[in-house]
């Protein structure tokens, strides 16, 4: 996953007690996504997909069956919006059947189920609530992280032939609405994200440089600050 070292630096700035949760949100989704994996069966794959289809469901309804799941719900309560999380698994079933989104709008409706959803649910999964705020915030990070990851490693299935300057300034203007989505009181709760936002967009800024670690710990540093300073 192109996003996991930067998810690994922002969890050591996150609220205390909350990396677990994010972990697991990011384990089930990696389960999920695993069921769509390149050369796996389509029958095989199908009923994976199926089978997480109805285990949202059960999630949503508070009787889930997967250890991942039983752990989230342990830990996140009934609060967050369960259901919602389906979206990633039409997103897998749509990489399972090779689709190519066709022009910006259909791009941006992807990348909001196949990161967006996840974004969602770990957002409302810290402050156990599910505001339309959080809502909004995640969809737009889960857009430009998702955006940024698939200009970052050239991705020409999803991408296709758009041009990709123009896909760079959608991806920052994502990012800077998520930046901007949140009323100051719930920045600091949200940090994690907020980090990876501007972790994202340093990358988008200097795309032909790796970005040094020291210079990552640093804009990583400033941004939970940023975040903690802004709560009243």
């Amino acid at each position: 996953m192109a996003e996991a070292p930067a998810l690994r630096l922002a969890l050591a700035f996150a609220p205390a007690g909350t990396a677990t949760l994010f972990e697991l949100v990011w384990a089930i989704d990696a389960e999920i996504a695993s069921s769509a994996r390149a050369g796996i069966d389509h029958t095989v794959a199908h009923a994976r997909l199926a089978w997480w289809h109805g285990e949202i469901e059960r999630l949503a309804a508070g009787r889930p069956s997967h250890p991942l799941c039983l752990r989230l719900l342990a830990l996140a309560g009934a609060a967050p919006d369960y259901a919602a999380f389906a979206a990633r698994v039409t997103a897998a079933e749509l990489a399972l059947v090779g689709y190519a989104p066709a022009g910006f709008d259909e791009l941006d409706a992807w990348f909001e189920r196949a990161d967006g959803a996840r974004e969602i649910l770990a957002a409302q999964a810290i402050v156990r609530e599910r505001p339309p705020m959080l809502t909004a915030y995640g969809r737009a990070l889960g857009r430009g992280l998702g955006l940024a990851a698939a200009l970052a490693r050239n991705d020409a299935l999803l991408l296709g032939d758009l041009e990709r300057g123009a896909l760079a300034v959608r991806a920052r203007a994502a990012l800077h609405e998520a930046l901007t989505a949140l009323d100051p009181a719930d920045r600091a709760a949200q940090r994690v994200g907020l980090v990876r936002a501007e972790l994202a967009l340093d990358q988008l800024d200097r795309p032909d440089r790796t970005a040094a670690p020291l210079r990552q710990l640093w804009l990583a540093w400033r941004s939970a600050r940023r975040a903690l300073r802004s709560a009243p």
